[in-house]
């Protein structure tokens, strides 16, 4: 901006729209998206303060379509959910969008399919009981019958035998743990 005061009514004669309401002045474009909102000052103006910084060109370039635009604006979200996000009035300003034949390049690199993962994978446990998996969750939000907000879990690696107990706070997770300790110690070879 070349100047430090701004004529509302040449905002107008180039289709703006102004709007002054509870001590704001609000500025909207020819497609009714806002632009500038700033607060009444105590000299009755509205004064907005823009920082100046260096010069830099930053420009996207569409090539085709201005439906473009609007996936490139929304974070490549394809053309589907722009118009649904139009069609159920979630957002203001955007036009129906026409579905491309074309392929978004940097929507294809964030789909490229990677690697799977490994469906089985090697037990470090050659016995029983060699290595013990654990976990407390909760609380919950409603709790058992017998008032118990919280559960610990015990998984052994190489049975994959599950134990599950339920305690009322997160404090008897270790009693649980003792408690489990030498239950397993006293039945090692009947996990099964």
């Amino acid at each position: 901006m070349q100047f430090n005061l701004l004529s509302v009514g040449q905002f107008i004669q180039k289709g703006y729209s102004v709007i002054m309401k509870d001590n704001f002045l609000k500025l909207f474009d020819k497609h009714q998206m806002l632009v500038l909102k700033t607060p009444l000052a105590k000299n009755r103006t509205f004064q907005t303060n823009m920082k100046v910084v260096e010069l830099n060109c930053l420009s996207a370039m569409v090539k085709d379509e201005d439906n473009w635009l609007w996936n490139y604006r929304f974070g490549h979200l394809n053309f589907r959910g722009l118009n649904q996000l139009v069609d159920k009035d979630m957002i203001m300003g955007v036009p129906k969008i026409e579905i491309s034949s074309k392929v978004c390049d940097t929507c294809l690199l964030g789909k490229h399919p990677r690697n799977a993962f490994s469906s089985s994978t090697s037990s470090r446990s050659k016995e029983l009981l060699n290595v013990v998996y654990s976990d407390v969750c909760g609380p919950l939000e409603v709790p058992s019958l017998g008032g118990n907000k919280y559960f610990i879990s015990f998984v052994d690696e190489f049975s994959r035998k599950i134990w599950l107990y339920l305690i009322k706070a997160k404090s008897e997770a270790f009693d649980m743990f003792q408690k489990f300790k030498i239950l397993v110690e006293k039945t090692k070879w009947k996990v099964y």
